[in-house]
């Protein structure tokens, strides 16, 4: 017996469940992809004594990834806290245990008395002030063996304080070699580990590297056909791989345009992703996105058409395994797209300019000479210049 179509209505309340641009997957239900970066986290957890460090460029999908951890891990009690710049060691640790909550039963006055059951938080347990705050959290869980804790401190890197950074550090190396029923892991922006928590090489032993790289064609595919399934749209190969192309790696930008070309097509009570609604995406998209995103752009464009071509060049031109692009590939594309035959002195000047603060800092120069190369300083702008050249 064939399932009953979907109303307008049921799509639309699924649609903000399968593409979420704004805010993390919270569900994992609607995760697709990064099953090796699951499965190195998941090695740390089942490895006495190792824990891990999640870290790579914004918008790569770090966060949903840590939300994907607290569901596909079973048998153990998940902890997220995220980090902000006025946190301290000791405050995190207190919102942590704050988390861990468990039950304990008492029996009331007179005759037959029932029992009343209590829920006391392990943060009740530390005292901040205490000189011994370290030992205190390892006592306090350590009293606790029956029960396996995933400990999840995400945003890692807002953490500006070197003292709390050497708290964690040490409080890593306390882990690995007197607890062996909590795991550590660290989430952050970073392009390496020493970004994040600092060059301490007595880490390395006990400290999983999980790099996020940006996320592959095939993974890109997986959020695209398994959200529009869930709606009942049907998209073509073709327009498939342009939004793929469009979002450099992002899942914020591939869930960006399936959602506002999804939604144009519900509310028009259509069933497939043509060119004419990826093209409502992508408007509707560079409309949405993040507004320190479009301000450096308009100041890196200001002026004549050049600037905005030599962008576009940057946009479309290969890039490395730093995420760098060569100087010769832009020029070869911005003789494409200008329509003119320069060499690279011609745009140098531009391109120096990009990397100062008058032009929005869209660009950071790496090395020198010969081996200069060019970095998106925010790397989500690559996919932002993308959209506005394909939306002229």
């Amino acid at each position: 017996m064939e399932a009953l179509a979907k109303t307008k209505e049921e799509r639309l309340s699924i649609l903000s469940k399968v593409f979420s641009p704004s805010s993390p997957i919270t569900t994992s239900d609607f995760f697709f992809g990064r099953i090796e970066q699951l499965s190195n986290i998941c090695d740390a957890i089942n490895e006495r004594g190792q824990h891990a460090i999640l870290f790579g460029e914004r918008g790569v999908g770090k966060t949903s990834l840590a939300n994907k951890m607290t569901e596909s891990f079973t048998n153990l009690f998940p902890v997220i806290v995220t980090c902000n710049r006025k946190d301290t060691f000791n405050n995190i640790w207190l919102q942590a245990l704050g988390k861990v909550q468990h039950s304990t039963t008492t029996k009331g006055i007179g005759f037959k008395p029932s029992e009343i059951e209590h829920f006391i938080n392990l943060g009740t347990y530390l005292n901040p002030k205490s000189e011994n705050f370290q030992s205190d959290i390892i006592k306090i869980l350590n009293n606790y063996k029956q029960y396996t804790f995933l400990f999840i401190f995400d945003e890692f890197d807002n953490i500006i304080n070197d003292k709390t950074r050497e708290d964690f550090a040490d409080l890593i190396k306390s882990f690995s070699d007197n607890i062996t029923n909590s795991t550590i892991v660290l989430v952050g922006i970073a392009d390496d580990i020493e970004s994040l928590i600092g060059n301490h090489q007595s880490l390395e032993r006990c400290l999983k590297q999980v790099k996020m790289p940006r996320m592959s064609k095939k993974e890109c595919e997986e959020i695209i056909d398994n959200g529009l399934a869930a709606l009942d749209i049907k998209i073509s190969i073709k327009v498939k791989e342009k939004i793929i192309e469009f979002a450099s790696g992002f899942p914020h930008y591939v869930h960006l345009m399936c959602k506002y070309g999804a939604h144009e097509i519900i509310k028009n009570n259509k069933f497939e992703f043509s060119q004419v609604y990826l093209n409502i995406a992508i408007k509707k998209g560079i409309e949405n996105t993040n507004e320190q995103l479009k301000s450096s752009y308009r100041k890196a464009i200001v002026g004549t058409q050049k600037w905005q071509d030599i962008i576009f060049a940057c946009a479309q031109s290969p890039i490395d395994n730093y995420n760098c692009i060569n100087k010769m590939d832009i020029i070869k594309n911005y003789n494409i797209i200008a329509g003119s035959n320069v060499s690279g002195g011609t745009i140098s000047y531009n391109l120096k300019q990009f990397c100062s603060t008058d032009r929005g800092n869209v660009l950071t120069k790496i090395g020198s000479g010969i081996n200069t190369r060019y970095r998106f300083t925010n790397p989500m702008m690559r996919a932002f210049v993308k959209l506005k050249l394909n939306s002229n």
